[in-house]
């Protein structure tokens, strides 16, 4: 694609899907973006530590962030309660220290992934068979999955095997965006913005494989409140409308770290019926199957993010 004459002064107008044909690092170089570059420096210095310094700074590092952001504490203690009232009091407790660890220990992987090679960590593809026989049939695959820990590490090592396409939410810091997509597009073949719906109907038109997550809380708007974890969540209806629109295959995918924080997982299963033709039933498999999923390894998917905000009316905020 040609060069557009958009610059980060007008960035606003520009299709986020589109960033890495419209800037360049030289573009970034005034002084407001200097602390962003620090940042970006600070990054690549996390991605090169040794594994033995990683892991205890990352156990140093979440009990830090605990103790220091409560209104984000605050946020994973009331989903942990709520999701797994199961538990008693002592082993919520475990589940969040473990969660800190977990999306701490993610941060670093996710530096890894952005800035040195993966080729030396060790890595599992199960159910490989159910892509092939997804890219076989020549239709889009839409490849349902979730905020588990280590995603962008999985697409780095997934280089080079696979090839698929994500769809990701702009930062609203210009530079980190342009580094952040950049950075990912060196191990897939686009980076599609959230927004842009008619780019991801195009390219599943095409036969493409678009990484895509539908679960988290994009207000009422194009969302129905169906049961995840027992609670009523309010779930975007777009995992069916994409399917029917373009006749893709609903591929699930989940990805885990291993016990001994040194491997990955991700395991490809067999296609979910999506579209069904009822909505509210679809949102419910997928949520079902998110919630089954999560229960494997659930310290380590995104408990961070306020997923219970939007409620039914009438009904108080959890949070």
């Amino acid at each position: 694609m040609s060069q557009a004459k958009n610059r980060p002064g007008s960035h606003r107008n520009q299709k986020d899907s589109q960033v890495t044909d419209v800037y360049r690092y030289r573009d970034f170089l005034s002084p407001k973006y200097w602390l962003t570059w620090l940042a970006i420096a600070g990054l690549y210095l996390l991605a090169w530590l040794p594994i033995f310094i990683r892991i205890p700074l990352a156990r140093l590092l979440s009990v830090l962030l605990y103790l220091a952001v409560s209104s984000r504490r605050h946020v994973v203690q009331t989903n942990i309660q709520l999701c797994f009232p199961e538990l008693d009091i002592k082993a919520q407790r475990k589940l969040i220290r473990k969660t800190y660890f977990a999306n701490t220990l993610n941060f670093f992987e996710t530096a890894h992934a952005w800035c040195r090679p993966v080729d030396r960590l060790s890595f599992e593809i199960r159910g490989q068979e159910h892509l092939e026989k997804a890219f076989a049939s020549g239709r889009g695959i839409l490849v349902l999955s979730g905020h588990f820990g280590p995603i962008d590490i999985l697409g780095a090592l997934l280089k080079g095997k696979v090839r698929f396409s994500i769809m990701y939410r702009k930062h609203d810091n210009a530079l980190f965006n342009y580094f952040m997509t950049k950075a990912r597009e060196d191990y897939c073949d686009e980076t599609i913005a959230r927004k842009d719906i008619k780019g991801l109907i195009r390219a599943l038109r095409k036969g493409k494989a678009i990484w895509y997550a539908p679960d988290q809380d994009y207000g009422r708007k194009s969302s129905v409140f169906v049961p995840f974890f027992g609670i009523e969540t309010a779930t975007i209806t777009m995992t069916s409308k994409l399917a029917e629109t373009t006749g893709a295959v609903v591929l699930p995918v989940s990805a885990y770290r291993t016990d001994n924080y040194r491997g990955f997982v991700l395991n490809i299963e067999e296609p979910i019926n999506i579209p069904s033709g009822d909505e509210i039933a679809d949102a419910c498999h997928v949520n079902q199957w998110l919630e089954q999923r999560i229960r494997e390894h659930p310290d380590q998917y995104l408990w961070l993010h306020k997923r219970f905000k939007t409620r039914p009316e009438s009904e108080p905020s959890l949070y």
